[in-house]
């Protein structure tokens, strides 16, 4: 497990008109940088071509000079890589959905847990034995991208290289029908 992708737990805040669930803790999650590179398909193509074009520059005798540059590219691609995963941030507490985005411009959203309609997780071969993957998230709320049309609009946000993304599903799902258990909504789609 990278070092990196270990999210320091802090107590939220609870606010004075909002009544919180006893005992639910905050779950955060965020894309990795380290299962993008070593544990998908991607990654690993990325490494692969790396390597072959090493294994061709020193064939043709220009191993440092190639070296060098694939170690700049390559530095920097995985380095804005890792910015871009370190900057964002994705959290659960018992009624809503936190988005954190952003470097220079950060945005942060919310999506209540009651509007999402659909959470499924999304694997390559390479991604299922590692037991990462990319969860998508449908929601009624207007926040994220426009998955579909009108007369009624979802919206689709999608979480990349999410490590034990199937047990960070299960635990969505839980949560979202227990708080339209509580608040006492039915979903209907019409149309």
């Amino acid at each position: 497990m990278d070092p990196h992708d270990i999210i320091e737990h802090r107590p939220i805040e609870p606010r004075s008109a909002v009544r919180r669930m006893e005992g639910v803790p905050r779950i955060e999650f965020r894309s990795s940088t380290f299962a993008w590179l070593f544990q998908s398909g991607t990654g690993w193509l990325i490494l692969a071509v790396a390597l072959a074009l090493l294994a061709g520059g020193i064939y043709a005798g220009y191993g440092w000079q190639t070296g060098a540059v694939l170690a700049v590219v390559l530095g920097a691609w995985i380095g804005w890589n890792a910015i871009e995963n370190r900057a964002s941030l994705f959290w659960i507490d018992d009624q809503r959905l936190f988005m954190r985005r952003g470097i220079l411009m950060r945005s942060e959203e919310e999506i209540e847990l009651y509007r999402i309609k659909d959470v499924k997780v999304e694997f390559s071969i390479i991604q299922q034995m590692f037991d990462n993957g990319t969860i998508c998230i449908s929601s009624s709320d207007s926040t994220g991208r426009t998955a579909s049309a009108a007369p009624h609009p979802r919206t689709m946000i999608e979480v990349t290289n999410v490590r034990d993304a199937r047990a960070i599903r299960a635990e969505l799902r839980d949560r979202v029908e227990a708080i339209r258990q509580r608040r006492g909504v039915r979903e209907f789609d019409i149309g």
